[in-house]
């Protein structure tokens, strides 16, 4: 009995340390794709030194680098973090703005670098990646290669600058620099593709510039290849970043515009974080929405729709609870951008415009745009004022503006809502009753400053009761209202605005107050976009951005990040 229980203990005891050596081995391999926190030399030791090469490309637009042959750049793809949608700076005026964003991990507000220019730079508060190496290991080995005498001029500080002649000679220098044993840090800069599309175009249609991209992988190829032959590559870890600095202009089909930043083709670069320890995870375009499709009239200069036959008293404000919501798809105006001066988009006054503030006839109330953003104004029988959302609106799609007014304990409360979620609130209650003999219009409001809009308006809705947070945030972005909607008995007024029957835009709410037209030949068209996406800050940080690069090295070679430098940028993981 005594032999048969030792037999068994023996294999229990054996079971336990293959498990356990199982279970080891399957945490260190764990454990080698996560970037270690400390600098201690036996993480070094066991998982080797990190190191890092950086090669830019300019003007690499990533849907061409995607469509093109680029076999160097696919073969590591199994072992990357990678997106053909990461974007450069929506704000940058030029490549030197984006080169900056690249090598700071902050964006042109910080580091000063908007445009050509460098002589507002604030590079000493928001220094370079390769001095924040420094600060760390002052015997860190870095090097700069690239055809560019100005990248080299300016980004060159401290390190090491190789001025080459062509891209060509970037890939020959970058390959001597690698046979450095000592090298820590190599950046290659790539300008050929840049070039090319500022000849033909940033697409691969131009068999000019597809050739530039594959000409560059085939760069690409050498410069992996030099990595790979260091002698002790197999005891280092290196992590190889391939990026564009930026994209370039592309004509965009139809079905595949969607009005965000993902269909600026300037904005449009690739990014690929390789190192044998990373499993492959695409970063691709994320979801921004549902569409609103229909047939819109255009608002734009003169047009309005009002209500010239029914019960205008009905969308006096008053001293009452109340919420005024619309859906709006800005145009460019005739400054080319999304910015406006003021041009109100549903009201109920007799004109808007300047010396609003002390014009004692202008009772009422407005919605308007401001710049890229929108202020809900209004003038009571005691007083006047307005509350600002503060908030832009996205360009190009579709948003959902919300107004509420509410009284507690008695201070009245006006509640400005974007999207969805609060822009802004103010206390109106100083204002007064707030009614005018004015008849309700969506659009054009008379006014002595030539403010007029260029958007679509849809859905708009007036409620005879503040909705709550909740249920706007649950409403705002959908169309139309259903009867089980929690606040359906308040509804004064629905208008769809899609389409028109003899100048009219019908009133799907309990009382059927219909709005006219000014004219009978108000454009209408057929619409396609996305409702309530998020903005552009918001869908940039959900893939890689230029801004990421640096803070993606200063976490590989183990530099601790300090709060106080207020980097922009992320790390990505493979998991």
């Amino acid at each position: 009995m005594n032999v048969m229980k030792k037999m068994i203990n023996k294999i229990v005891l054996s079971c336990m340390l293959f498990t356990v050596a199982v279970l080891s081995q399957s945490c260190n391999e764990e454990f080698s794709k996560i970037l270690p926190e400390t600098g201690e030399e036996n993480v070094d030791v066991l998982y080797g030194k990190p190191k890092v090469l950086l090669i830019i490309a300019d003007g690499a637009r990533g849907e061409s680098v995607r469509t093109a042959n680029i076999s160097n750049l696919n073969s590591i793809i199994p072992n990357s973090i990678y997106s053909w949608v990461s974007l450069s700076e929506e704000n940058a005026l030029a490549i030197q703005s984006n080169w900056t964003n690249i090598l700071t991990g902050v964006n042109y507000t910080k580091h000063g670098v908007r445009d050509n220019d460098y002589s507002l730079n604030k590079l000493e508060d928001y220094p370079l990646v390769f001095k924040r190496i420094l600060q760390e290991n002052e015997d860190a080995k870095m090097s700069i290669v690239s055809p560019s005498s100005q990248f080299i001029d300016e980004y060159a500080t401290g390190i090491t600058g190789v001025s080459a002649q062509n891209d060509a000679d970037v890939t020959t220098k970058t390959v001597d620099q690698l046979k450095a044993e000592d090298i820590d840090f190599v950046t290659a800069h790539f300008t050929d593709i840049e070039t090319a599309g500022k000849e033909v175009g940033y697409d691969n249609s131009f068999p000019t510039y597809k050739a530039s991209i594959e000409k560059f992988d085939g760069q690409v190829g050498e410069i992996l290849a030099g990595l790979r032959s260091r002698s002790n590559f197999d005891k280092e870890n290196w992590l190889v970043v391939i990026t564009s600095s930026q994209g370039g202009f592309a004509e965009i089909p139809d079905n595949q515009n969607d009005n965000t930043i993902f269909s600026n083709p300037n904005l449009n670069t690739f990014t690929i974080m390789y190192t044998p320890k990373f499993t492959s995870k695409y970063v691709g375009k994320p979801f921004i929405g549902n569409k609103y499709i229909g047939d819109f009239m255009l608002f734009k200069g003169q047009n309005y729709a009002e209500l010239n036959e029914g019960d205008n008293d009905v969308f006096n404000l008053g001293l009452n609870d109340f919420t005024i919501e619309f859906k709006i798809k800005k145009n460019k105006g005739s400054n080319n951008t999304y910015s406006f001066s003021y041009p109100s988009v549903v009201g109920k006054r007799l004109h808007w415009q300047s010396d609003w503030d002390r014009e004692t006839d202008g009772i009422g109330w407005v919605i308007h745009l401001a710049g890229e953003s929108w202020i809900f104004n209004a003038r009571g029988d005691k007083g006047t004022g307005e509350v600002k959302a503060d908030k832009n609106l996205n360009r190009g799609t579709w948003n959902s503006i919300t107004v509420t007014g509410s009284t507690k304990d008695g201070v009245r409360t006006v509640r400005l809502y974007t999207n969805g979620e609060l822009s802004k609130e103010g206390n109106i209650t100083g204002w007064g009753a707030i009614n005018s003999a004015a008849k309700l219009r969506v659009g054009y409001l008379p006014n002595k400053n030539g403010w007029a809009s260029d958007a679509y308006v849809a859905d708009v809705k007036i409620w005879k009761a503040a909705l709550s947070p909740d249920v706007v945030k649950q409403f705002s972005c959908e169309i139309g209202v259903s009867p089980n909607h929690p606040y359906y008995g308040f509804l004064a007024g629905n208008w769809p605005l899609t389409g028109t029957d003899q100048n009219q835009l019908f009133d799907d709410g309990p009382l059927g107050n219909h709005l006219t037209t000014g004219s009978n030949n108000y454009p209408i068209a057929r619409l396609n976009d996305y409702m309530c996406a998020p903005t552009s800050s918001s869908l940039a940080a959900m893939v890689p951005r230029n801004l990421d690069i640096a803070t993606q090295i200063i976490s590989w070679l183990k530099v601790p990040r300090q709060t106080s430098w207020q980097l922009d940028g992320r790390v990505w993981i493979d998991k």
